[in-house]
């Protein structure tokens, strides 16, 4: 693995986040209020509210400390496949988080935040690290692609995860548009691919 997760500095965040996951074994996201998360993680609500701002925010926290660390390093530090197996494995990890929280729409939905981060990050390896102009078929592509990861993760936590980790990835891996695909699939900074081992990218 290229690296592993850093939560130095956010054991508060993830004693919350291992309570919310405990109570979404036998519990809905909208049978979960605050006051119950605080009670299972033995904290107050005072400690709730200085380190997130809602209930949906506790999702949205680990979703972001798992994807800067591999989903948003696609074209940085990771190829597609990388990028998508490693950040997958992880999600694995909290099935019962991933399969609720995808599984609801709104603005403050967990799928719409992925959604929304993917796009802001890819836009950003293209730009500021790929130095490349972001004209309308790369935008349409970014926004497009988005769209069908998260929804084709979304499919796969609700059907009870039918396939491998790596049997995901590929298919989401296909899915990405060849033009978008060939500019990122080459890290910027390569210095971790000695330590992937086998994981790397098949022949499209």
């Amino acid at each position: 693995m290229a690296r592993l997760l850093n939560t130095k500095g956010q054991e508060t965040q993830m004693v919350v986040f291992e309570a919310f996951e405990r109570l979404l074994q036998s519990k809905h996201f909208e049978n979960i209020s605050v006051s119950m998360i605080c009670k299972e993680a033995g904290i107050s609500r005072a400690t709730f509210y200085y380190h997130f701002k809602d209930k949906f925010d506790v999702s949205q926290w680990h979703y972001g400390l798992v994807a800067e660390t591999f989903l948003f390093q696609t074209g940085r530090t990771l190829n597609w496949l990388q990028a998508n197996y490693l950040n997958t494995v992880e999600f694995a990890k909290h099935e019962a988080v991933y399969r609720e929280c995808f599984d609801m729409h709104g603005y403050e939905s967990l799928f719409e935040h992925a959604k929304r981060r993917r796009i802001e990050t890819l836009r950003e390896t293209i730009v500021d690290y790929k130095h490349e102009k972001l004209d309308s078929e790369l935008e349409f592509q970014v926004v497009a692609l988005a769209d069908a990861e998260v929804g084709g993760v979304t499919h796969w936590f609700k059907g009870g995860m039918p396939y491998s980790v790596m049997e995901l990835c590929l298919y989401l891996d296909s899915i990405v548009p060849r033009r978008l695909y060939n500019l990122l699939n080459d890290p910027i900074d390569d210095s971790y691919q000695p330590l992937l081992g086998n994981l790397q990218t098949p022949l499209r």
